[in-house]
């Protein structure tokens, strides 16, 4: 998601292809194209611009309309849109133009949440997420927490920075809606990063931009990125 203010001026936008099951976006106001999940402009008199991100969430409306009970839908043209069910299916069967490169540590087709920051970037594998319920990793010297809501399919990335101290969450079995403990506080947290009870109730964690993508995608837009190794015991001395 991005802002379309440039210089003092808003662009309209509209779709005017696909590369790479990425759709490219002409602004009216010069030609120009732009790579969607980059905002980076690639083509016209505005090349190598970048539009500013906006910090968005990537969760189901059951649990946005939970958040945001007053909000309202932004309906599709039923006449203009060419979008129809088996979008998603026949997508998943399109061939992947960028090369798979013999040392790829993932499929890709792999599922990842990608998070940047600090001029580092980092793929977490969405079934790891999914078999915790919560990551907890190091970025660029900054402490995150990547966590799940119970709907299985929402996710948030919060720094784990609180007063100056770094909080350690774990997801609290057995909970709806679902609640991380800090386990050094016993403090619990809320899916909006927010403490509801404990030593540090009423604290807000702050949001870390992410995108949940393909790995093949990710990898394309950052070529420097690591891959997340998941925690495994040591193996037992015979």
């Amino acid at each position: 998601m991005w802002e379309r203010t440039l210089d003092g001026r808003t662009l309209q936008f509209r779709l005017i292809g696909i590369n790479n099951q990425n759709f490219l976006m002409e602004d009216l106001e010069t030609g120009s194209w732009w790579q969607q999940v980059t905002g980076r402009a690639i083509s016209g008199p505005l090349t190598g611009r970048t539009l500013t991100p906006v910090l968005h969430d990537e969760v189901t409306f059951g649990l946005w309309r939970a958040e945001h009970p007053a909000t309202r839908v932004l309906g599709l043209d039923a006449q203009a849109s060419q979008i129809d069910a088996t979008w998603e299916e026949r997508t998943a069967k399109a061939r992947v133009v960028t090369p798979v490169r013999a040392d790829d540590p993932l499929p890709p087709r792999t599922l990842v949440i990608g998070v940047a920051m600090g001029g580092a970037a980092r793929a977490y594998k969405r079934e790891t997420l999914a078999a915790s319920g919560v990551i907890l990793d190091d970025l660029a010297g900054t402490p995150i927490a990547i966590v799940e809501a119970d709907d299985k399919h929402s996710v948030r990335v919060f720094s784990r920075h609180v007063d100056g101290q770094t909080v350690d969450l774990l997801r609290k079995v057995d909970t709806a809606p679902v609640r991380f403990i800090d386990e050094r506080t016993g403090s619990e947290f809320d899916f909006t990063g927010r403490a509801v009870t404990g030593p540090l109730a009423g604290r807000q964690l702050t949001r870390v931009p992410h995108l949940s993508d393909y790995w093949f995608d990710w990898h394309e837009y950052h070529p420097d990125t690591t891959v997340h190794a998941p925690w495994q015991p040591r193996a037992a001395r015979p």
